[in-house]
C-alpha cells in the first residue's frame, strides 16, 4: 500500500496521530472492490453544492444551510472530528433544526473504506449513522484486521451489530448500487479539487483552518453568517498557542 509522504515520514494507514492529521488522499487497496480505486486529484473550483443520489444526512432536508463533509470511517482525523465536534454541531444546529448535514462517502483508504459504507447503507436509513459510530469506534481494530486480510470478518462483526447476517453483508459488499454510489462520490470529490479528509463545506464554501479544532470554529462562525443571511467566506483563525493542538493540512500539500 502507498501512501502520501509527509513531513514526518510516511504512515501506514491507521498510524497517523487522530489528533493531529486529516488522511491524505492515497491509491488503494485491491480488494473488495477493485473498480473503487481513486486517482489523485488536481485544484478546482469549490463553490457549489451539489446533491448526489443518496446523500446520507441529518437535519431537515430543506434548512437554510448546508454542511457537507467529506470523510473516511478509517481516516484518525475524521474519528477525531466525529468524537470531539460532532456532537457540540448536532446539539447547536442539527437538532434545532438550523442545518443539514451531508455526509459524503469519500473511500480514500479504498475496499475497507467500501465496504464499511456498504454496510451502513444495508443497515438502513435509521443506522446509517450509528453504522458510522461504531465503525469509528472500532476503527483501529477494523484498520488492522484489514491490513492482515481480514477485512469480510471484520465487516460482518459490524454488520452483526445492525442484525446483518453474513450473507446479507457479502450482498452489501457487491451491491452495483452501493458500488456505483462510492464512485460517484469519489469521481466528484475529485472534480472539486478534495484531496483529503475530513473535507467541509458550508453552504458551498470550503472551510479549512490549519487544525481540526479551528477548522470547527471557522465552521461555527461560518454557519452563523449563513443564518443570518451574511455570504459564507473562510474566516482566519488565530493559531492556537497549543503546538500539541490538532492540525489539517491543506490539501494538495505534500506530507
Amino acid at each position: 500500500m502507498e501512501l502520501r509522504s509527509s513531513p514526518h515520514g510516511s504512515k501506514p494507514l491507521g498510524s497517523a496521530d487522530p489528533k493531529s492529521e486529516p488522511c491524505m488522499f492515497l491509491k488503494t487497496l485491491a480488494g473488495i472492490v477493485a473498480a473503487l480505486a481513486l486517482a489523485a486529484c488536481g485544484p478546482a473550483g469549490r463553490d457549489k453544492i451539489v446533491n448526489v443520489e443518496g446523500d446520507a444526512f441529518m437535519g431537515p432536508q430543506d434548512a437554510k444551510v448546508t454542511v457537507i463533509e467529506y470523510g473516511s470511517p478509517t481516516c484518525p482525523g475524521c474519528k477525531y472530528w466525529h468524537d470531539t465536534f460532532l456532537g457540540e454541531m448536532k446539539r447547536d444546529y442539527v437538532d434545532t433544526g438550523k442545518i443539514k448535514f451531508i455526509f459524503r462517502e469519500y473511500a480514500i483508504h479504498g475496499a475497507i473504506d467500501a465496504g464499511i459504507f456498504s454496510v451502513a447503507r444495508c443497515a438502513g436509513t435509521e443506522d446509517y449513522f450509528a453504522v458510522l459510530d461504531e465503525a469509528f469506534a472500532r476503527q483501529r481494530d477494523i484498520v488492522m484486521a484489514s491490513q492482515k486480510g481480514d477485512s469480510i470478518p471484520a465487516l460482518k462483526s459490524l454488520g452483526e451489530k445492525f442484525k446483518l447476517s453474513g450473507a446479507q453483508v457479502d450482498a452489501c459488499l457487491t451491491d452495483k448500487q452501493n458500488v456505483q454510489r462510492v464512485n460517484d462520490v469519489g469521481a466528484y470529490a475529485r472534480q472539486i479539487g478534495v484531496e483529503s479528509t475530513p473535507t467541509f463545506f458550508v453552504n458551498g464554501v470550503e472551510i479549512s483552518a490549519s487544525d481540526l479544532s479551528q477548522q470547527w470554529s471557522a465552521m461555527k462562525v461560518a454557519i452563523d453568517a449563513a443564518l443570518s443571511g451574511q455570504p459564507v467566506a473562510p474566516t482566519p483563525i488565530t493559531p492556537p498557542a497549543d503546538a500539541t493542538a490538532p492540525h489539517d493540512h491543506v490539501p494538495g500539500e505534500q506530507h
